[in-house]
């Protein structure tokens, strides 16, 4: 189990560390306790965005095609949302390895 981390105290170290905005990847690992999880929420979040695009995408290409009316770059829209979508996919499964190995050393190191 990882040790808990007081999201509040970690932000106000932040803000006196530095002078101006604090930057945004160090603010979200503050809040969230860990770097890890807040690399895990955001491939979450980009993948799920890339998924609704990709099925939007297929949506439309079906109602194109029942039209007569589809274009080829609606395809190649379908492709790359198709690739990026497994990239984000493939981090968010690094992520949650790098969570679990996290999770079983300090449950290791706290027997």
């Amino acid at each position: 189990m990882l040790p808990s981390v007081d999201p509040l105290a970690a932000l106000d170290e932040l803000e006196r560390r530095y002078n101006g905005p604090v930057p945004e990847p160090l603010r979200q690992a503050a809040q969230l306790g860990s770097a890890d999880l807040a690399r895990l929420r955001h491939a979450e979040a980009e993948a799920a965005f890339l998924k609704t695009l990709l099925l939007d995408q297929l949506r439309l290409i079906r109602r194109r095609r029942a039209a007569g009316s589809i274009h080829p770059s609606l395809l190649a829209d379908l492709r790359l949302y198709r690739r990026r979508w497994r990239h984000w996919r493939r981090r968010v499964m690094a992520a949650q390895a790098a969570l679990s190995a996290q999770n079983a050393g300090g449950a290791i190191a706290a027997e």
